[in-house]
């Protein structure tokens, strides 16, 4: 018994080597600072709120600490292109039922010390709302931030072979 138990420790042990938590970064890069992204859209406050998804993503998927830009290797930085919200659905009546927002944002990883670009990616959603109280259509927002924060982590980071 107590040979077969070591034996099933050796190979846990050989499995494990090469597991590691999180996403990788490029070769050299240890740490990773976040930008404030600049909104090009009129919409008034998305940068804070996007900061704040891409932080949570950034702590939840990536293996490496996030720092403050100036002390990181490489920094994630990019923009807000595009705000906008389309017509939706509407009753028999003309009366507008649901509606929704659509958010482009681009993203880059950029080395901090040579300033080339390792990464880049962007990514475009729309994000539904059914017209029940005046909260929705933030909440679809945030939604949407949310969502494009974790798809542009997943492709700046994603593993090179």
């Amino acid at each position: 018994m107590r040979s077969i138990s070591l034996s099933l420790l050796a190979l846990a042990g050989l499995c494990a080597c090469s597991w590691h938590t999180g996403l990788t970064t490029p070769r050299g890069v240890d740490s990773v600072g976040l930008e404030i992204f600049d909104n090009q859209t009129l919409e008034r406050d998305l940068e804070p709120r996007l900061a704040e998804a891409l932080s949570v993503s950034l702590g939840n998927l990536v293996a490496v600490p996030l720092v403050r830009p100036s002390r990181a290797d490489a920094v994630v930085r990019g923009a807000v292109r595009e705000y906008g919200r389309r017509r939706g659905v509407r009753t028999i009546d003309n009366e507008l039922q649901e509606t929704g927002v659509q958010i482009v944002i681009t993203a880059s990883l950029v080395d901090r010390h040579t300033g080339a670009v390792l990464a880049s990616t962007e990514h475009k959603l729309w994000s539904n709302y059914g017209l029940t109280d005046s909260e929705a259509d933030r909440r679809a927002a945030d939604r949407a931030l949310t969502n494009l924060a974790d798809r542009l982590i997943l492709d700046l980071f994603q593993p090179v072979d």
